[in-house]
């Protein structure tokens, strides 16, 4: 699994009922120890959620390809005959061929294995989180909490801010033990070319405007579509730089606009955009077509299932040191794949496992509670 510096995690307990899935725990009780670490029920519970919606979502893909295959079979046989569709019972179902709830469980208790092998090793190579991370880390924690409801979420199933921001530092202390073997002077280090071509191969520099037709009409879409067709001949021409077509189509003014020549640090385009390959945390559907072009072109390309419009002119990724710098522990991670997470593993294999099951039985998967406010 990436560990990059992004923002995903979970959080501790303000019980509300037995119908939560948090059960009534004393602060700071210790669920799971693994090697020389300790895990609170809080920690625990944030680890278990964080399983639960990683289960959501495999459960969610196998059933899209399901309705996906129906379709296909109503379609064949001419069948007009529509259903509403049915709320998930989620624990109903298997994920990877494994009971739900058993797959929820065990995968929390290998993400505390993993961060205490991650801990482990960090204190054997005297690699420490940062002023820097650990201020980073807060700060994402306060944006989930607050702004995506994360706090409703979290605390409705067992998971405080305070063990939250512990979950997310742990995340970070991984990504500096990552770092410490692959990056710049590391035992480990990646060689530059591979890191070239992981940028040169999966991702790409461009200039967009995009248009969604979801809310549209007809005639809307008509309108939008010349409006797209004109600018993109006016671009192709010469007779317009992306940003007078991005003025125009967003009634603003170069004012609105107005950015000085770039410093060290920052792109040297601030309209440009990043598309990234499915293996990417920029995965965009118009990336392969994007790829292919020709530093400069223009293109107006179609989403999927006729959804909307993007004006595309592809831009050169690899001429800004911008974002081999941006983008450097990521492309690390490209390059390396599995292998930093399959060491951590094996490493978590030697470690010892005692589970206070009087601590971890509170907590029930199948009462998870999901706020709709939440946007986990």
């Amino acid at each position: 699994m990436n560990t990059l510096k992004k923002i995903f995690a979970i959080t501790l307990c303000l019980l509300l009922s037995f119908t939560c899935l948090a059960g009534c725990h004393e602060k700071g009780e210790i669920a799971v120890t693994v090697g020389d670490y300790t895990f609170t029920s809080g920690y625990y519970a944030c680890a278990l959620v964080y399983a639960d919606m990683e289960a959501r979502a495999l459960v969610d893909a196998e059933l899209s390809m399901q309705d996906a295959s129906e379709e296909d079979a109503q379609d064949a046989t001419e069948s007009t005959t529509e259903s509403a569709p049915e709320e998930v019972v989620y624990h109903e179902h298997k994920v990877e061929d494994t009971d739900y709830v058993k797959w929820v469980e065990d995968t929390a208790l290998a993400t505390l294995k993993k961060v205490a092998a991650a801990k482990t090793l960090c204190a054997k190579a005297g690699v420490t989180l940062s002023a820097e991370d650990e201020s980073l880390a807060k700060e994402n924690v306060n944006l989930i909490w607050n702004e995506y409801g994360y706090s409703e979420l979290m605390e409705n199933n067992g998971v405080s801010k305070e063990t939250f921001i512990e979950y997310m530092k742990d995340g970070f202390l991984t990504d500096s033990y990552f770092d410490h073997l692959y990056g710049k002077g590391g035992e480990k280090e990646v060689n530059a070319k591979k890191i070239n071509k992981q940028l040169s191969d999966n991702y790409a520099l461009v200039n967009t405007i995009d248009v969604d037709f979801s809310e549209f009409s007809e005639d809307q879409i008509k309108q939008e579509t010349e409006k797209f067709q004109a600018y993109e001949k006016d671009l192709k021409d010469g007779k317009k730089t992306f940003e007078q077509v991005l003025l125009d189509y967003t009634n603003t003014s170069a004012e609105d606009h107005k950015h000085e020549e770039a410093h060290e640090g920052e792109p040297k385009d601030p309209h440009a955009t990043i598309l990234g390959s499915e293996e990417t945390e920029y995965f965009s559907e118009n990336f392969e077509k994007a790829k292919e072009m020709k530093v400069g072109e223009v293109k107006l390309l179609t989403l999927e299932d006729q959804a909307g419009l993007s004006l595309v002119v592809k831009q050169d990724i690899m001429d800004d040191p911008y974002y081999l710098n941006t983008l450097d522990s990521e492309l690390r991670h490209g390059v390396i794949g599995d292998a930093f997470e399959e060491d951590i593993v094996k490493f978590a294999e030697g470690l010892a496992v005692e589970i206070n099951k009087s601590s971890t039985k509170q907590f029930n998967v199948k009462k998870m509670e999901y706020p709709e406010t939440a946007a986990y």
